[in-house]
């Protein structure tokens, strides 16, 4: 096949052709379309979705650049945004109202069939970061009294607005869901059986107000592709599919980066977000770490005397500092992330405090005999007294670093507080403390000053 480019595409608009356009996009996959489509100008892809049949320019859309979106939408007449939304799906056209200014949204939502507009409506009332603000409405939904035959008509009428048929879901006379079958068990079921006698009765469903980690995790612990979301009395309300649980699981892991970095949430991309937006992203961490410090400096100008007397002491200070800090991170990283991945709470923290010991215990005593061999070995006028401070300072910090990291996300999950919160820019200010305490400590003890 031959490949797509940006200036072919440019070309085919600029000679309006509109057969090559349509074959194009018959052939080639919509995703890697979509990708040179938004490098576009917005005229240009203006012009392509005027051109375009409603099938292949609503699922273009989907894939569009945000800021491309709102161009379009501006720029098309009622009708022709019409045709585009029939052809997304409920949590899709839900994701991209929530970015659009409040002039555009209403000429969207304008468009949208009456029957659908309020599904819409009650779908961006879910509170942000639920079950109910991700899931979509489009799915298959059976009888315990239908036959496998008559199960085979309803999947056949709602395949092109359903968002996924591998599994029906069955409810009773209200709603209540009852049951779930895969097609793969209707596919090889007696034409004459009843869907009740086959369906699986015992069906993992997520409450609609139930938080996005959850939901997650839900499909994590038992390998979904699909789960259902039902109401506080089990009504079935909405399907969450594996392909919305990978953007959740994108943007909780950049929300933990950005946290875990001293970096507000951005949620516009990199690229996107400009100068201004960033610099306040970052601004206040910085600011709190830097007020912080000061207690650093309080400790350090207390310990005047001692320094002045060994000179020598304050050469090590940055190494003791960054060590404090890099083993607390490590033990922090490894924390949220067990938080995460193993459901890992506050009644484990037994269990992380004899396991980060150990790991300190091991870590800072290899970094305590090291230290000591450099010193002694290496730098000069050096003496064993302060070879022994400083190492053992090492190895009491170590443990502090570590068992500090382990326990600080855990007591954030306790009070209701996100884990990454808690990670490095916190801790590395934390440990900073507890280094120089021990660190002047030890030293008074050992060099009798």
């Amino acid at each position: 096949m031959v490949e797509i480019t940006k200036e072919m595409l440019e070309q085919l608009l600029e000679d309006k052709d509109v057969r090559k356009i349509i074959e194009i996009f018959d052939e080639y996959n919509i995703v890697d379309l979509a990708e040179i489509v938004n490098e576009l100008s917005l005229g240009s892809t203006i012009d392509l979705m005027r051109i375009l049949p409603s099938i292949h320019g609503g699922e273009l859309f989907s894939y569009l650049d945000i800021n491309l979106q709102k161009g379009i939408l501006d720029a098309l007449d009622p009708q022709r945004i019409k045709m585009i939304m029939d052809q997304l799906f409920s949590d899709d056209i839900v994701d991209f109202l929530k970015e659009l200014p409040d002039q555009i949204q209403q000429k969207v939502m304008d468009s949208i069939e009456a029957s659908d507009k309020q599904e819409i409506h009650t779908l961006l009332s879910y509170e942000e970061n639920t079950a109910g603000a991700m899931m979509s409405t489009d799915f298959v939904e059976l009888a315990q009294e239908d036959t496998i035959e008559k199960a085979m008509k309803k999947i056949k009428a709602q395949r092109k607005i359903a968002e996924t048929v591998n599994y029906c879901y069955i409810t009773d006379t209200h709603g209540v869901l009852v049951g779930c079958i895969s097609l793969r068990d209707i596919l090889f079921a007696p034409s004459n059986s009843l869907i009740g006698d086959v369906m699986e009765n015992d069906v993992i469903s997520v409450k609609v107000n139930e938080d996005q980690e959850e939901v997650t995790r839900t499909i994590q612990k038992y390998d979904f592709t699909i789960v259902p979301v039902v109401d506080p009395s089990n009504r079935l309300v909405g399907v969450i599919t594996f392909d919305d649980v990978i953007d959740v699981i994108q943007e909780e892991a950049t929300e933990d980066i950005h946290k875990m970095g001293g970096i507000m949430p951005v949620e516009d991309s990199y690229l996107n977000a400009s100068p201004l937006t960033m610099a306040k992203s970052r601004l206040v961490w910085l600011l709190v770490l830097m007020v912080s410090y000061v207690i650093s400096s309080l400790i350090i100008t207390k310990n005047n005397e001692l320094l002045t007397l060994v000179p020598s002491l304050i050469t090590f200070v940055p190494m003791l500092m960054s060590t404090a800090g890099n083993a607390g991170s490590q033990s922090s990283a490894m924390t949220i992330r067990a938080i995460t991945v193993d459901d890992l709470t506050m009644k484990d923290f037994p269990k992380v405090f004899m396991k980060e010991l150990g790991v300190a215990a091991i870590c800072g005593a290899i970094l305590c005999v090291v230290n000591t061999l450099r010193i002694v070995l290496f730098v000069d006028g050096m003496g064993l007294d302060i070879a022994i401070t400083v190492s053992l300072t090492i190895f009491f910090v170590v443990i502090l670093s570590k068992l500090l990291g382990g326990f600080l996300p855990l007591f954030a999950l306790s009070i209701k507080q996100d884990p990454a919160a808690m990670a490095s820019p916190l801790i590395t200010t934390a440990v900073d403390v507890l280094s120089l305490l021990v660190y002047f400590t030890l030293a008074r003890v050992f060099l009798g000053v």
